[in-house]
Parts: structure tokens; C-alpha cells; sequence
């Protein structure tokens, strides 16, 4: 009789529990229909790339207990998966935002990071960071007028795209924190308050003796994104492969400011590339690849490769980007 009774007990627990992962899922509005597993040729992906997914394993979201609709800060990370974009997004959820951060990668079927080129990486962080911002428009625990974007390397470049986007997606203030213009092109228009930061170490990708803003690259590399706002890659890219780039710099001088959009750009002492990705450290791509075990290619001892930033160097960065959403925020 106590072996049944036992028996009873714990079926109950089960479908309780079911029944709670079940509402748990639907109040998530999970959406594995979505998701696809491109394969890689080269530094491409050929195939569908994937959607949102809120219920994927990689997808972290956060709302501060008893906060009331607090504004939310949707992370895109960058060359190296969540990682890039993790450190930095706890510090937003320290400081009283709701946070919403993914893998896009391992959201299209890659179970490590993939060594790809910068469209390709470009490619899969738009269409899972645009779908994501339509997902947040539905939370009623979040002020969805307040959703404000972060990006790091090719996900700052990412989120100057989705700057660019108009209704139905809605967008307070975009953050970008050292983007490049190779991969899918930066956008014609910006539609929204943005605000552009390097550091002044960051050498990432660059010839040595130059920064991160000043690289320029042929046109052929770069690859117009299906449903990206148009922009540079109309013109530049490898179905326009003559001539080369705009830097980023050069970029933001001629883009036009539409709506709301305003656009400026800060440089900050004792930072590199991803200030929050670690200590300061000074390199080259080939020092890099040492560092992974993999033999660089000659010419990877000219390029820059320095990333993190110092204790100064964080704590300004920090600064910079919550004062910035703070001022940006609607009351």
C-alpha cells in the first residue's frame, strides 16, 4: 500500500512539474520551428541561418526581482560567441536592467565557434538579434518602450544596422562598442540615438601603426545581408567588389540622421578591443594565434590584435554606456 501511495506521489510531482514546464514554455513563447543548421564552406554559411529562439539553451534573460517594468538592454556579441558580450551584460543586470543576451552561433546548430569571416558571423547575429527585438516587444514585465541595444565588434556592427530599422521595430538608444565596416556593411541611416566608442588601444584587425577605426578593406569582402537596411554594401561588396570601404569613421561623417537618430562617437584611454573582455594586453594576430596553439600566417605579425582594458579603462567604459542609456531612457 505505501509502495502505491509512493507510486501516486510521485506521478503527481511528474505531471505538476510537466504541467509548470509546459506554461513555463508558453509563457516564453518558444519557437523551435525557427531554428536551422546551416553548414559551413570556408569562412561562409550556406543554408538557412536561424531565428530566435527564446527557449534555446544559449539565450539568457533576466529581469531584476521586484523591479517594476524596468528598461531592458539586448547584448549582441561579437566574433568570439557570448562570451564577448557576457561580462558586460551582467554589469547592465547589476545595475537594475532587464538583460537579454544569446548565442547565435550555437543557436544555428554550431557547437563550438566557428572560425568564419566577419559577414558570415554578421549574417546569423542580425537575423537572431532582430527577431529577438520583436520578442521583447511582447513582455509586459519589461518597459517596451525602453528596449536599448549593445553590441561588441561584429555585433556593434550588427546593432548599427538595426539602428537603421524603422517600424515595426522599436528601439530606444543603440550602444556600439568598436565596430568594423567588414562584413555587411554599415547602414545609410541612423534612426535612433547611437553612440560609438573605441578605445584608444584597439588595434583589432587593424595594419600595425593604425586603429581600429581607420581599417579599410576591398569591397569583395564584404556581403549585402537579405532584409539589412541599405547601406554600404549596395555599393561595396562582392557583387560591387571594386575600389574599397569606408572606415568607420569616414562612415559616420556622411551618414544621415533621420527621426530620432543622432550619432556620436567616444575615445577612451587604457581600453583595447572588448574592454571588459579582460586585462589590458597588447598583441598581434599572429601573437594570437600562438596563444590557440595554431602557426600564424606571415602576414599576421602586422596586424593588431590588442584586447581588455585596464581597471581605468573598464570603469569608464561602464560609465560611458550607462549614462548614456540613463539619458536616453523615456520617463
Amino acid at each position: 500500500m505505501r509502495s502505491y501511495k509512493l507510486v501516486v506521489y510521485i506521478a503527481v510531482v511528474f505531471l505538476l512539474g510537466l504541467q509548470h514546464g509546459l506554461l513555463a514554455a508558453q509563457d516564453m513563447g518558444c519557437r523551435p520551428d525557427v531554428l536551422s543548421k546551416p553548414t559551413q564552406q570556408g569562412l561562409w554559411v550556406v543554408g538557412e541561418t536561424s531565428g530566435f529562439d527564446p527557449c534555446h539553451p544559449s539565450v539568457q534573460w533576466r529581469v531584476p526581482e521586484n523591479a517594476d517594468n524596468p528598461a531592458v538592454v539586448l547584448a549582441v556579441h561579437g566574433g568570439g560567441g557570448r562570451r564577448d558580450a557576457q561580462a558586460i551584460t551582467d554589469q547592465f543586470y547589476q545595475h537594475g536592467y532587464a538583460t537579454l543576451i544569446f548565442d547565435a552561433y550555437a543557436m544555428n546548430g554550431f557547437t563550438r565557434t566557428p572560425r568564419l569571416g566577419n559577414a558570415a558571423r554578421q549574417l546569423m547575429l542580425f537575423k537572431v538579434a532582430r527577431e529577438a527585438l520583436n520578442w521583447l516587444k511582447g513582455r509586459k514585465e519589461i518597459d517596451t518602450r525602453n528596449i536599448h541595444v549593445y553590441g561588441i565588434s561584429n555585433g556593434a556592427s550588427v546593432v548599427l544596422n538595426l539602428a537603421a530599422l524603422g517600424p515595426p521595430y522599436e528601439i530606444r538608444s543603440v550602444f556600439s562598442e568598436a565596430p568594423t565596416p567588414v562584413g555587411m556593411g554599415l547602414p545609410d541611416t541612423i534612426r535612433v540615438p547611437t553612440l560609438m566608442v573605441f578605445g584608444q588601444e584597439d588595434d583589432l584587425g587593424a595594419p600595425l601603426g593604425k586603429k581600429r577605426w581607420e581599417i579599410s578593406m576591398p569591397c569583395r569582402i564584404n556581403v549585402k545581408v537579405r532584409q539589412a537596411p541599405s547601406g554600404t554594401a549596395t555599393d561595396c561588396s562582392k557583387d560591387a567588389p571594386n575600389g574599397r570601404m569606408m572606415t568607420t569613421v569616414e562612415w559616420s561623417k556622411k551618414v544621415m540622421l533621420v527621426d530620432a537618430g543622432r550619432l556620436d562617437t567616444v575615445y577612451l584611454d587604457g581600453v583595447a578591443h572588448g574592454g571588459f573582455l579582460g586585462p589590458l594586453e597588447r598583441s598581434t594576430w599572429a601573437d594570437f594565434m600562438r596563444s590557440r596553439g595554431v602557426t600564424p600566417q606571415p602576414f599576421m605579425e602586422q596586424v593588431g590584435w590588442s584586447q581588455g582594458g585596464t581597471e581605468a579603462g573598464r570603469a569608464a567604459l561602464l560609465r560611458e554606456v550607462l549614462d548614456f542609456f540613463a539619458a536616453t531612457t523615456a520617463k
